[in-house]
Order: C-alpha cells, then sequence, then structure tokens
C-alpha cells in the first residue's frame, strides 16, 4: 500500500531511510516483515534513489499493506529523512532501520515486552552482532554501550554515555514515542545521533535485550567508513555547507542541556558538558573545526592528530605508557 495509511493506528512504527541501497534494501525490509510480532506499520523514506531501490521498495508496498513507501522530490540527506520516519509515524513504541541492517525475528516482541514490563525505560536494544557483506557472522566491528543500572541517576546516565567510547548501536533500538517527542531529534552534522542518545539518557534508562538481536552489516559504503569530512555533512544534510561536527555538536548539547532542566537542573548537566568539552580530545575537534573555516587542509593533519591522540590516551585524556 504506498500511499493508503491504515485508520487504526499500529502499536509498533519502523522507519527505514534509504538512498540508493539496492544492494541490501530487500534483505532488510525481509527481516522486518518476519518479525514474530505483527502489529507494526513499515514507513520507508527513500530520499530520491537513483538506482532500483524504488522499484524494489515499491514492490514489498504492493505486497504486504503493513509497507508505506514514501518518495521524497529530492535528497534531503540522511538527517532530514531520518527525522521525517519519525514524524509519519503513529505507534506508541518506534524503531529506525537502517537499509543494511537486519534484526532477529523476535526483536521487536522481546523488545516490546521489556518496554511494557519497565515503565522507566525509554529504549529498548539488543545484542549486537556483525555481520559481512554477504549476511556472515563476522567479529563486533565497534563497541557497545555498557548497561545502564537501575540506580543510575539521569545526570549519571548522560555523563557516562558522553564520556564512553560507543558506536552507538543503540540508536537503532526500540523507542517510546513519546520521549522522542521530547527530544531534539536528529540534526544536521555527523555524529548528532549520539547527541540524540545521550539526550534520551535525561529521560529514562536503556535496557538490554539479550534474547534480540541487531546484525550490523560491515561494508566499505558504511558512512562511518567515509573518511572525507565534506562529503559526510553532504550526506547528513544535503544543504549543508561546511563540516563543523565538533562544534555543531557543542551546540547541540547545550540545548539539550537546556531543554530538559525539569529532568535535570541545567547547571549540571552544562557542568558535565564543560568537563567533557575541555578534554584534550574535544579541544582538539574543536580547534579542527575553527582551522577548517581557514583551511581544510590543516584541518584533516589536526583531526589525525587528534585521531592519533585519542589512540593513545584512550578515554582518560592521560598518556598510557
Amino acid at each position: 500500500m504506498s500511499d493508503a495509511i491504515p485508520t487504526v493506528a499500529p502499536d509498533v512504527s519502523l522507519a527505514l531511510p534509504v538512498y540508493n541501497g539496492e544492494k541490501f534494501v530487500a534483505d532488510a525490509i525481509r527481516s522486518i516483515l518476519a518479525q514474530d510480532y505483527k502489529n507494526f506499520e513499515l514507513i520507508i523514506c527513500d530520499n530520491a534513489s537513483t538506482d532500483g531501490t524504488q522499484r524494489i521498495c515499491r514492490d514489498f508496498a504492493a505486497s504486504d499493506e503493513r509497507v508505506r513507501y514514501v518518495r521524497n522530490e529530492r535528497n534531503l540527506g540522511a538527517a532530514p529523512n531520518y527525522n521525517l520516519g519519525f514524524e509519519l509515524s503513529r505507534g506508541r513504541y518506534f524503531k529506525w532501520c537502517a537499509c543494511d541492517d537486519r534484526i532477529s525475528e523476535n526483536f521487536l516482541s522481546a523488545c516490546v515486552a521489556a518496554l511494557d514490563q519497565d515503565r522507566d525505560a525509554v529504549v529498548a536494544y539488543a545484542t549486537t552482532q556483525s555481520i559481512d557483506h554477504d549476511g556472515q557472522l563476522i567479529p563486533l566491528v565497534g563497541d557497545m554501550m555498557s548497561p545502564q543500572q537501575v540506580s543510575d541517576s539521569p545526570l549519571r546516565r548522560f555523563k557516562n554515555y558522553l564520556n564512553g567510547r560507543t558506536t552507538n548501536f543503540e540508536i537503532f533500538g526500540l523507542y517510546r514515542s513519546e520521549a522522542l517527542k521530547q527530544s531534539t531529534l536528529h540534526r544536521s552534522y555527523y555524529g548528532s545521533d549520539k547527541t540524540l542518545t545521550a539526550e534520551l539518557t535525561l529521560l529514562g534508562r536503556f535496557i538490554l535485550v539479550p534474547g534480540a538481536v541487531f546484525f550490523n552489516r560491515e561494508h566499505p559504503e558504511r558512512s562511518i567508513n567515509l573518511k572525507d569530512k565534506k562529503v559526510l555533512a553532504n550526506w547528513m544534510d544535503t544543504k549543508a555547507s561546511r563540516s563543523l561536527p565538533a562544534l555543531h555538536r557543542l551546540r547541540h548539547l547545550i540545548d539539550v542541556a537546556v531543554r530538559h532542566n525539569d529532568a535535570v537542573a541545567s547547571f549540571k548537566t552544562l557542568g558535565t558538558i564543560l568537563r567533557w568539552a575541555l578534554r584534550p580530545a574535544q579541544i582538539g575537534r574543536c580547534t579542527a573545526d575553527l582551522v577548517g573555516l581557514v583551511s581544510p587542509s590543516v584541518q584533516v593533519w589536526l583531526l589525525r592528530t587528534a585521531r592519533r591522540f585519542v589512540e593513545l590516551t584512550g578515554a582518560t585524556g592521560k598518556l598510557k605508557f
């Protein structure tokens, strides 16, 4: 049903933003439609793909009434397209899906049950396993977030996430829609998903659902493997003119602190952000952004230096001998 919207709202909404994803999108959609939890809608937001994505997605929409295919007139970029999927959703629970990943058949049923049982939780996320181009299991590429404790305060959750070194697989967990409605959603700089995740830690706990599995596909075309900062900026938002991710993230975090003063006093959250921003690696990134306004080549050198510094010092900012 490409354009029709069922009158009865589902329990769960899944949004699959895609641009030129013909290699893997059918595999991603099949894993969603194979869920043992049936009360969901799948909203495919096609960013004006120029390959075979449109044909593949329209075929699925024609054969399953739970699938709604929406095609943008132009490529908006990843961030606006991710937000569009949420804006079109109607379920009390929500999940973003990448066009190259898969989920286990019990993903939705297990995560829905976890959120139903824990009213203080805002996100239920699965164990992540990496797969290769052909869908075969490989060693995990990246790092999962450390499980949050029931005793953790909102400020501690925020601090731990902000200072942790995580790949943010949790962005593909199952959310309470009401929590996302209170958030800033994705913004148009690369890495805004991490700020969104940090923001949600102020609103409630993240719970790991070990029985569910998120299969994250590793391949050269993943955004995380793109090295050109201008390409990444344009990938996030086609209207983006400059790549200043560190400065954009700092501003975003400040907005988060002010927005959620009712959850945690803003001065406490801002203090945590200030201490994070004064770490050598963050100073290096912000400096590189500022230098990039004048000399992109020097910016590249500074970013490489900052990255090497982080490798040598780890998360502490102190040299390891």
